[in-house]
């Protein structure tokens, strides 16, 4: 692992732009094309935190993949680029999203995963709600509230009624990042929850499931109310609380 890092990072790494780019095998020269895939150095830990650190000032870049629309395929900046999306040539990905926000994860950017699933989701709802058919669909337009345009600069959209990965939206994209429960050990029974201050009111998760505990966790005006089947152990922006089986309330 430590050989392939050093060679990800020597050999990838551009640091005139603070990037990760492909290469030509022969010349080894850039191939000096953004895309969301080189955030799976943050997925696999291989980034330095100076690395991250750019990596995720990109994803807030509205010139390149951030914006209100963040973490498209490729970069607004990019010649090849397309508004309407066409497949990979920047439409928003659901897999890739979540990839790169664990990622993010891994190097604690919290806050700004936080901030990126919330405009993946409402995203996601308004195109929902807007456009017709009202479904879930393979990937996203970069600019618009819609589907993303297929790969064949044809005018026609992406595959509706798609809840192979685009599902990990409204499911693990939602629990793990906007409300924040982001790691949670069966094995170890720990529950990791990064609770965010930019949401009002009771915000928590109901008949969570985790090896053999069955969950009830709600936050609300400093408190914090547990109901568990068992014990185990919740964490709480970093702070340890010992649950016990039953309800359990205590202050944060």
């Amino acid at each position: 692992m430590n050989i392939i890092k050093e060679k990800i990072n020597t050999i990838l790494w551009d640091e005139e732009d603070g990037f990760y780019y492909d290469i030509d095998c022969n010349t080894h020269e850039f191939y000096k094309v953004m895309t969301i895939a080189s955030y799976w150095a943050l997925t696999a830990g291989v980034a330095s935190s100076e690395q991250a650190n750019a990596l995720v000032q990109q994803l807030e870049n509205p010139l390149t993949l951030g914006g209100d629309i963040p973490m498209l395929s490729l970069s607004r900046s990019d010649g090849d680029y397309q508004p309407s999306g066409e497949y990979w040539r920047g439409s928003v990905w659901l897999p890739t999203a979540y990839a790169a926000l664990t990622g993010m994860k891994n190097y604690s950017f919290f806050k700004e995963a936080h901030a990126a699933s919330c405009k993946l989701l409402t995203h996601m709802y308004k195109t929902y709600a807007d456009h017709t058919p009202h479904t879930i669909w393979e990937c996203y337009s970069p600019e618009e509230r819609k589907p993303a345009s297929n790969e064949f600069g044809n005018g026609e959209y992406v595959r509706k009624d798609f809840c192979g990965w685009s599902a990990l939206g409204p499911i693990s994209i939602y629990i793990e990042f906007v409300l924040g429960f982001h790691t949670i050990d069966a094995f170890n029974r720990i529950v990791e929850w990064e609770k965010p201050d930019t949401i009002e009111g009771k915000i928590g998760i109901k008949n969570l499931r985790f090896g053999n505990i069955v969950t009830d966790i709600e936050a609300f005006q400093g408190k914090c109310r547990v109901v568990a089947t068992e014990g185990y152990t919740l964490k709480i922006n970093g702070k340890s609380y010992q649950i016990l089986s039953g309800e359990n309330t205590f202050t944060l």
